[in-house]
């Protein structure tokens, strides 16, 4: 029987916003979609990746960031709202977490950084539709750490093998199942809701 849904933020309950901010950024400013890849995901293990563990400030990441793009930093404040707007929340997905915590705990498992957080968080009030957030700043790891998966575990309230982690990359999948948690590939809400009837959760 599952008990707790966890779910990611950026490409489930949210766009996925890092992506549409590169985009953005790429046509606005000519700057290369491989440059940008390297400064905002976690992929490289750079800027991006240090940032959401909270090892980097917001002020010494923008400075690498401007240094790297070789960019004026009075467009700094331009690019970090760029990023930080390009994620909205689906109503659909809202609403599905919402009917989730009837019968569930629901748990967010996120790579953020501390000031997108509160960006959203002011501008959509994401904690009441939850009942934990495991965040990558204040864990001080990140989904590419096992020791991220570890913090978890000591939230979800019950087994590995009661629990369903909600994520559109693979290699988070990869490393939810060696700790014995069971996985679900989002693609879309109504995929997701088919996904999730397999496990015996209705919502």
């Amino acid at each position: 029987m599952i008990k707790t849904i966890i779910t990611d933020l950026g490409g489930v309950y949210f766009s996925p916003g890092t992506y549409i901010a590169i985009n953005k950024i790429n046509r606005l400013l000519g700057i290369s979609k491989q440059k940008l890849d390297e400064v905002f995901e976690t992929s490289q293990r750079k800027e991006g990746f240090l940032y959401r563990k909270g090892k980097l400030s917001k002020n010494e990441f923008w400075k690498r960031a401007a240094k790297k793009l070789k960019i004026r930093k009075n467009l700094v404040p331009k690019l970090q709202k760029i990023w930080h707007s390009s994620y909205t929340p689906t109503k659909e997905m809202k609403n599905l977490m919402l009917k989730l915590r009837k019968n569930h705990k629901v748990i967010v498992f996120s790579d953020n950084v501390r000031e997108r957080f509160d960006y959203l968080e002011k501008k959509y009030e994401i904690r009441k539709d939850f009942d934990e957030l495991v965040l990558s700043f204040k864990a001080g790891f990140n989904k590419r750490e096992p020791g991220f998966y570890k913090v978890l575990l000591k939230k979800i309230g019950c087994r590995p093998e009661e629990s369903i982690l909600i994520d559109n990359n693979q290699y988070v999948l990869k490393t939810a199942k060696r700790f014995g948690i069971k996985t679900i590939l989002f693609k879309n809400p109504k995929q997701l809701k088919a996904d999730l009837r397999k496990f015996g959760v209705r919502a």
